[in-house]
């Protein structure tokens, strides 16, 4: 007798006209079975973890930001940062050294930091001063404006004297990391000043709620800098060809292994980008941003009564950033001391700013360390208190 399968019965069908199809089903549930059990237990091992971690609280997250780093605990003032304590009576005339390495000054015994000798030099000529250091090594405006505000949360100040580094305070301001370590950091956009990424002593931002996620990025840390390089303006182009003289002093401090490999001359993140010629897109961008922190910074000091004043030593015109060319990894890189005038006089349009020239010889820490001396040090802060001793009252 002949059956006919009818066309609804379908499923019948795909078995009748598949005869190997039952087995590869057959075969392919206990496979998927298999996947999904460890699929499940892999899950519940992870979400075990997380648990665990949380509970023990681990990793800890990665904080953005540091103060004085290194330092024995009764060379530090009320905020982590080098100095004498910050004490003082109702009738002193209060001043903040504000700034990085230069304020810190790791390279002067504690009794010759920059605080100590202004102050003295200007309770000699009269007046009743006390000078309390905000700073730290590789600190930019942007690290500078937070750690003041934290100051006038605690403490009044009548002058705000702001020691600049200009070979360092652009790419400083720019870049989210200082030689590593994350740090908070603001950005422009449309021209206005935005952020920062987070607080000082905060997580970072790109912190996970996971642990397991953090405990990742903790041990593959990706580049925060190369994140956050993507939406910056161009870099300076080098030249590939050169007709003419060129200097190999660039090259070679980068052979030498010293400071210089700390950093990328590429990306302009380097004490040598600021004489670069012509001026960069992005090193417009740092000048701009830099100048933005310059004017919340004194709108900071403006809003509790005190003076605003920065200043910089005359130290940083060498021969790495005088007119020249220079050869770096078979590329030219062409630098101008009109440039590098520019761009400082730029960023301090608009601010009262005093230029100390440096004097004394020897005025470095060594040769591979631009750092005032002591001696150096002692004579810039002698040459400061003369420019702004009329500005302070006498002692009463």
């Amino acid at each position: 007798m002949l059956f006919v399968i009818p066309k609804r019965a379908g499923s019948a069908a795909c078995f009748m006209s598949n005869p190997g199809l039952p087995y590869v089903l057959m075969t392919f549930r206990p496979t998927l079975l298999r996947i999904s059990l460890v699929a499940s237990g892999i899950l519940v091992a992870l979400l075990i973890a997380e648990g665990v971690f949380r509970a023990l609280d681990i990793p800890a997250p990665v904080i953005s930001g540091w103060r004085s780093q290194g330092i024995i605990a009764k060379e530090q003032n009320e905020l982590g940062f080098r100095g004498q304590p910050i004490k003082y009576a109702d009738d002193d005339f209060v001043i903040v050294m504000l700034g990085d390495s230069f304020v810190e000054a790791q390279a002067c015994a504690y009794e010759w930091m920059p605080e100590d000798r202004l102050e003295s030099y200007l309770n000699t000529s009269g007046k009743r001063v006390k000078v309390f250091s905000v700073g730290a090594a590789g600190y930019g405006q942007d690290q500078e404006l937070l750690a003041l505000t934290d100051y006038f949360a605690h403490y009044r100040a009548d002058m705000v004297l702001l020691w600049e580094t200009p070979i360092n305070d652009v790419w400083n301001n720019i870049f989210p990391t200082g030689f590593g370590t994350p740090k908070p950091t603001f950005w422009l956009e449309n021209g206005e000043l935005r952020g920062p990424s987070e607080g000082l002593g905060q997580p970072v931002r790109e912190t996970s709620r996971f642990r397991l996620i953090q405990l990742w990025s903790q041990k593959f840390p990706p580049s925060r800098d190369r994140q956050w390089e993507k939406t910056f303006p161009p870099a300076y182009k080098p030249m590939v060809e050169l007709k003419g003289p060129f200097k190999q002093d660039w090259q070679q401090l980068w052979d030498s292994g010293g400071p210089y490999r700390l950093t990328d001359l590429e990306s302009e993140k380097s004490p040598l980008a600021i004489s670069l010629s012509p001026r960069s897109e992005r090193m417009q961008y740092g000048l701009d941003l830099t100048r933005n922190l310059m004017e919340q910074i004194q709108h900071l000091v403006s809003a509790h009564g005190s003076q605003f004043i920065a200043f910089a030593p005359n130290i940083f015109l060498d021969d790495l950033r005088n007119d020249g060319v220079h050869l770096f990894k078979g590329k030219y890189y062409r630098t101008s001391a009109d440039q590098y005038k520019e761009n400082v006089d730029y960023w301090n349009r608009g601010f009262k700013f005093f230029s100390i020239e440096v004097t004394v010889k020897p005025w470095r820490m060594g040769p591979e360390n631009i750092h005032l001396n002591e001696h150096a040090t002692d004579q810039v802060m002698q040459d400061l208190a003369k420019q702004i001793q009329t500005l302070i009252p006498d002692r009463k």
